[in-house]
């Protein structure tokens, strides 16, 4: 604080004298403002108070131009202020105000990350300055900022706002504390949509087949929120949000889509009443805008962003059409829950910098599988949010992992906090404390802290306050913050002991996670709601404590048995790993159909960390994973279909453990395949495409690689002999990728004709997946050509390098292409991905290719700003594969080379439930 005033001081004051006006101060040069310019967050004392955007959009155009006017409050005299606008080019800066006739200002660009500095004529007096800015730009071609795209011959312009890329096509404080109402006008070809966060006021024409559409005043919000759509889109009118007990207005509910998609849009719209009623309803708290639109992107570099009353996605992840399969439509639901959430949790209530960013993306992520598990109670639901919590330990197994919350001093790393642990860490610890403590407690509380900050800020020690305050438990504050305030991953051993005559006891010793190879020293403490279930017999019994210390004894009711078996993480809700001694992991499994779904899905995470931890035999974490496959929980088969594909990197591919690995996938899942080709149930048909995927493709099943390949030929044009599969979106990317592995170049040039044929956003999609999995060596400097010649788009750039660098076959020859071609690559990726690349080489194991990596960003690692994180992540990650692969590639290879084939006992009482698979590469 005290340097950010600091600035202030001698840039508001050291360049006047202390009394009276000074005509014509001496403007700082460049080099002065450079070692000034604020790297994070912006100065105090300065702040918006009210915008005034007015552009003139023309997709069919090159370049966009217009005015920004901003009211821009003084909390002291001043010559001047920093503001960010990056790549504009800036035609005039004209300033008003009370104590300040109209007069030229002028405008320096300062930082490469957007800093830039506005200075006055001359020193104004405490108040208000009206700033107005006009400018020109070119649309971005990156989906960075204001961007254009082109599909089907339509051109259409989007603003991609988050989170510091509303510089890129406005003046303004680009920063999330700074909320202030927009008043925005759009002049737009006649005939156009034109959409902002706003109801439109009036339409207007004006010279040159143009028309001038003016929005209403918005709500107080941030830069980083603003929606900006021109196009000619399809409209869909759907029936409006009804009055409720929470909110009185009714609220119209629109979606847009590029032209001819307008009836894919109909089924996320159909969604929405019911989710926007929970949420009401849970907060207490109305939906906050006057509006909603349900906006489909034909390009968006993410999945979605939360504009507010205008959020935005990629039409990838939005439309449901006529290929969609019952994964996607899981998958659907899933984006729009999340952003819907983001309503309340980031729009309504902001954090003021991005180190907070959890309070809207880790609270958005939980919320989502709390409204889909209450408007579908049996859809597994809350076994997805399991599932996704398990999901970032791995990064959080990293000694160069970040905390959810941790300090963001520089604009270049903001993009770094978007990652696993703010999203899924974030909302593994949000569960924890929900299950802990209860729903009753801990919910009420959330709707008075939206209450309180509705339209302005909020911080994590405001956000803990309120919540203590409201529910009355320190030891839900403590818990908080000792998981969300420090990073690593809470490692339980627990070790049983049973004496005659006294009560059975459970010994826990907390520690930091490490695999093998870690580098990480330093201990870690965590104050833990930790609860245990045991089993004896047909009985279950659950025992919890809240633990700060590194050890504790939980003893079991006075004369009961024994237990048969212990599982420390009750409910699967507790976001660390636990290990147990042999004997325990062997009875675990043996009484694995005892265990909850979510308790069968974080003992498989667990048992495979003991096993990269070096504390448990491939044999005892077998014996869980094996036990695992045979669950009807579709979250939980994936976690032992994961299991599976890690030990992949050991085996040589043609070697006799090769073929065992193979023959051992085909015969534990092969015949649930068969078992589910009856199901009529959403949930059977995802997981027997989740298990014909992973049969084929690891397991190397000739009969299931066959029917995909000929059903992905037949799809794409080709000539087909024999009748195939109909395919749906779930099965795209694995019936194209292994028409492509194994049809070459023939299937690979068909797919390049469909792909300009079929008018199909998920199959483009998988599309560029597919041609990124390639395995013949000659295909793939072509296809490398391909990726960064732009016919596929900017985001399939991405998508094939990355493909090609995890393919073993064509890994060297891509990485060898990537460090030559590395200026090139990133001119052509989304601009939030370069600072991503350096994970591009996370697969690798060798120190030689760690040395490679290290050099690659010593020279161009300016072309990458805010990579280092990546880059450190990486490089663990290598000497982590490196460090496991020399420890344990022995007993890997003997393990499956010693299998001596058993049909699996199957369980015919029910059939699979639960949902969406993620790709299995």
């Amino acid at each position: 604080m005290f340097v950010r005033n600091l600035f202030v001081m001698v840039l508001s004051g050291a360049f006047l004298a202390a009394c009276g006006p000074t005509p014509h101060p001496a403007q700082p040069d460049l080099s002065e403002l450079y070692e000034r310019a604020p790297r994070g967050q912006l100065p105090d004392g300065v702040r918006p108070t009210a915008y005034r955007v007015d552009l003139t959009l023309d997709p069919r155009q090159q370049r966009f131009g217009g005015s920004v006017t901003m009211d821009v409050a003084f909390d002291q005299s001043a010559t001047g202020f920093w503001l960010h606008g990056q790549g504009l080019e800036i035609k005039d800066v004209i300033l008003s105000g009370r104590t300040l006739d109209e007069d030229d200002g002028y405008w320096r660009d300062v930082l490469k990350s957007g800093v830039a500095w506005v200075g006055f004529p001359r020193r104004v007096s405490p108040g208000t300055v009206t700033v107005r800015v006009d400018y020109t730009a070119p649309f971005d071609k990156n989906l960075s900022g204001l961007f254009r795209v082109e599909e089907q011959g339509d051109a259409y312009a989007l603003a991609k706002s988050e989170s510091i890329q509303a510089r890129r096509f406005m003046p303004g404080f680009d920063e999330p504390k700074y909320k202030a109402p927009f008043d925005i006008s759009l002049t737009v070809p006649e005939g156009y949509e034109a959409i902002s966060n706003t109801p439109i006021l009036s339409r207007d024409p004006v010279e040159n087949g143009l028309e001038r559409v003016t929005f209403k005043r918005t709500r107080p919000m941030p830069t980083y929120l603003l929606s900006l759509a021109v196009g000619p889109f399809d409209v869909l009118e759907a029936p409006a949000l009804a009055p409720n007990a929470v909110r009185r207005a009714v609220v119209p509910l629109t979606g847009y889509t590029r032209r001819g998609k307008g009836e894919e849009i109909a089924y996320a719209l159909s969604t929405t009443g019911a989710m926007i009623d929970f949420f009401e309803n849970a907060l207490g708290i109305p939906y906050p805008y006057e509006k909603l639109d349900i906006i489909a992107a034909p390009q968006w570099p993410s999945g979605a962003t939360e504009l507010a009353a205008a959020i935005t996605y990629r039409e990838s992840r939005i439309l449901y059409g006529p290929s969609s399969g019952p994964a996607a439509r899981r998958s659907l639901l899933n984006i729009h829950s999340h952003e819907l959430a983001h309503m309340w949790f980031g729009d309504l209530v902001t954090p003021p910098w991005w180190d907070d960013l959890w309070l809207k993306e880790a609270f958005a992520s939980w919320a989502t599988g709390i409204v889909l598990s209450d408007l579908e109670p049996d859809g597994g639901f809350e076994l997805d949010a399991i599932s996704e919590s398990v999901s970032a330990m791995s990064l959080d197994s990293l000694q160069s992992a970040r905390a959810v919350r941790e300090p963001i001093t520089l604009n270049e790393n903001i993009r770094n906090a978007y990652d696993s642990i703010t999203y899924d860490k974030g909302l593994a610890v949000i569960a924890m404390v929900d299950g802990y403590f209860g729903a009753d407690i801990f919910r009420p509380a959330l709707g008075r802290y939206i209450e309180r900050f509705e339209d302005g800020i909020a911080d994590s020690p405001e956000f803990f306050e309120v919540i203590g305050q409201e529910t009355d438990e320190p030891d839900l504050t403590k818990a908080f913050r000792s998981f969300v305030e420090q990073s690593g991953l809470p490692r339980i051993d627990a070790q049983l002991q049973c004496l005659e005559d006294e009560a059975p006891t459970i010994t826990v010793r907390q520690s930091r996670y490490k695999p093998l190879g870690s580098p990480i020293e330093e201990e870690r403490r965590w104050t833990i709601p930790f609860c245990v279930v045991t089993g004896a017999g047909a009985e279950r019994s659950r025992q919890c404590a809240m633990i700060d210390r590194e050890t504790a004894t939980i003893s079991l009711d006075a004369g009961a048995p024994c237990p048969d078996w212990i599982l420390p993480n009750a409910g699967g809700t507790g976001y660390w790993r636990f290990n147990l001694e042999a004997p325990q992991w062997a009875t675990l499994a043996v009484n694995f159909s005892e265990l909850s779904g979510a308790e069968a899905l974080v003992a498989v995470d667990s048992a495979m960390g003991a096993f990269r931890a070096g504390d448990a035999s491939l044999v005892s974490v077998m014996a869980v994973v094996n036990a695992a496959a045979l669950r009807s929980e579709r979250q939980v088969v994936a976690e032992a279909i994961s299991a599976y594909a890690t030990l992949l990197q050991f085996l040589p591919k043609n070697s006799d453990a090769r073929a065992s690995y193979e023959a051992e996938i085909q015969r534990l899942f092969k015949p649930q395949i068969e078992l589910l080709a009856q199901a009529s149930d959403e949930n059977g048909r995802i997981l027997a495409s989740k298990l014909e995927s992973f049969v084929a493709r690891y397991g190397n099943d000739a009969e299931l690689r066959a029917g995909f390949s000929g059903a992905a030929r037949s799809y794409i044009g080709m000539h087909v002999e024999d009748e195939t599969r109909t395919l749906t979106s779930d099965d795209f990317s694995t019936a194209l990728a292994i028409a492509v592995q194994d049809g070459g170049r023939p299937v690979y040039e068909a797919l390049l004709s469909a792909l300009d044929e079929i008018d199909d956003p998920m199959f483009e999609r998988a599309g560029a997946y597919a041609i990124g999995q390639n395995t013949d060596p000659t295909l793939n400097g072509e296809i490398l050509e391909l990726a960064v010649s732009g016919a596929l788009g900017t985001r399939e750039a991405y998508t094939i390098v990355s493909g090609q660098m995890g393919r073993a076959e064509t890994r060297a020859e891509t990485w060898i292409w990537l460090r030559n071609n590395f200026p090139t690559f990133v001119r052509v990726i989304p601009g939030q991905r370069p600072r991503a690349t350096p994970r591009l080489a996370s697969d690798l194991c060798s120190a030689e290719a760690s040395g490679q990596l290290s050099r690659l960003f010593e020279r161009y690692g300016d072309l990458a700003p805010g990579h280092e994180r990546a880059l450190a992540e990486a490089q663990e990650s290598i000497q982590l594969c490196v460090a496991l692969r020399d420890a344990k590639s022995e007993e890997v290879r003997r393990y499956f080379s010693l299998l001596t084939p058993v049909e699996p006992e199957l369980p015919t009482d029910q059939l699979p439930e639960d949902t969406t698979p993620d790709e299995i590469n």
